[in-house]
């Protein structure tokens, strides 16, 4: 069942072959493979790249003069009123452009089908950046949006269906957030 594995530059050093050999099947076993690898990367990234904007806009929209969010009741304000709420001045302007009988703009059905997916994901429970930590808002302000740093920071999961309740996700690893919570 073994054998040689074969990489693309050990296929690509054989100049012309017959379309059924086995030679072209293992060409396409490789390059196969490698397409998968780099669709897989591109998710990760792509993934990444969401995760990252979506704790800097919680660190954008969080007001310079506070330190933290005293409580968990004023954290659930601030997500329903600052973030759900951030596009609501672009998608009233696009509903005044829009002409009565014409059908929507694309902006304006990406618009919507974006905050109906964070409003359904804010009900079921979304992971957000812990705002109620003073140490862990300094860190996060300081935070240049390195995507290895995420795992530094604590994380918590709160539901719109049970504003009563947070639970921890992840308890970050950065050090001075290992001393607050001593």
């Amino acid at each position: 069942m073994g054998g040689k594995k074969h990489s693309s530059k050990t296929l690509m050093k054989k100049d012309a072959m017959h379309p059924n050999s086995r030679q072209a099947f293992q060409r396409a076993r490789v390059v196969l493979r490698q397409r998968r690898l780099n669709e897989a990367k591109s998710l990760r990234n792509r993934q990444r790249s969401a995760k990252v904007d979506r704790i800097l806009t919680f660190v954008l929209l969080l007001s310079e003069d506070k330190t933290h969010l005293p409580d968990l009741y004023s954290f659930h304000d601030f997500i329903s009123t600052f973030y759900l709420g951030r596009h609501n001045d672009e998608l009233e302007e696009l509903k005044k452009e829009q002409r009565p009988g014409r059908p929507k703009s694309k902006r304006l059905i990406e618009l919507e089908q974006l905050m109906e997916a964070e409003k359904r994901e804010y009900y079921e429970g979304m992971d957000v950046p812990d705002l109620c930590n003073e140490t862990n808002v300094d860190l996060l302000r300081k935070w240049e949006g390195d995507p290895q740093g995420i795992p530094l920071f604590r994380f918590v999961r709160i539901s719109s269906s049970d504003r009563d309740m947070c639970r921890v996700v992840q308890a970050g690893t950065h050090k001075a957030l290992q001393e607050s919570s001593l």
